[in-house]
């Protein structure tokens, strides 16, 4: 098997929007919130100074220009052009796995070849993102956006976790008992805003 091996420090010039991530190591494992908690979301590419926008609480930039590598596999199938998942900030090696050559050139998150060819392409890569806070005090969704002269990106937000249209659903226990012998009263009905419920 042969291996060729690129190195590259170039920035990238291909990059038109902003991608929100939410990442459950950031939220302690949750993807609904509940009012007031706060909700944590990755923006990439970082370090650009955006505006950010929500349509109910508060956002907040937490951290600017945080860095992380990445490392990707790419097909190539009789094709001269392929993506990566986040962009391109720094390009650090593009290994040919067996078959396959060209020295791609960086375009944001795309990467393009000379000829087309067919192969697999390892690539590691240096991105860039900022944390984004998030709160808000009602149930409610929230979009999201992050805005520069040049790029844009939303994300919806779930801050209901358990309530619908400001009502909190969930399941209650309930126990009647006589207000003079405090026995248990079985069967009986309940009423709560002209709905029935028993109680057992």
């Amino acid at each position: 098997m042969s291996k060729s091996i690129f190195s590259f420090t170039a920035a990238d010039t291909g990059l038109n929007s902003f991608r929100f991530v939410l990442e459950s190591a950031e939220n302690s494992g949750k993807t609904i919130f509940a009012p007031d908690e706060r909700a944590r979301l990755k923006l990439y590419p970082g370090g650009t100074n955006p505006h950010i926008s929500v349509t109910s609480g508060k956002g907040t930039i937490f951290l600017s220009a945080g860095k992380q590598k990445y490392t990707e596999y790419i097909a190539f199938r009789d094709s001269d052009s392929g993506s990566v998942t986040y962009h391109i900030e720094k390009l650090e090696t593009a290994v040919w796995e067996g078959s396959g050559r060209g020295k791609p050139q960086i375009y944001g998150n795309r990467l393009t070849l000379p000829a087309k060819t067919t192969g697999v392409l390892k690539v590691t890569y240096e991105t860039s993102y900022d944390l984004i806070d998030v709160t808000c005090s009602r149930p409610t969704y929230v979009l999201v956006s992050a805005e520069t002269n040049s790029l844009a990106g939303d994300f919806l937000l779930d801050f209901t976790d358990g309530y619908i249209t400001d009502v909190y659903d969930k399941d209650v226990v309930m126990t009647v008992r006589d207000a003079c012998t405090r026995e248990t009263i079985s069967g009986a009905s309940v009423y709560i805003n002209s709905n029935s419920s028993f109680a057992s």
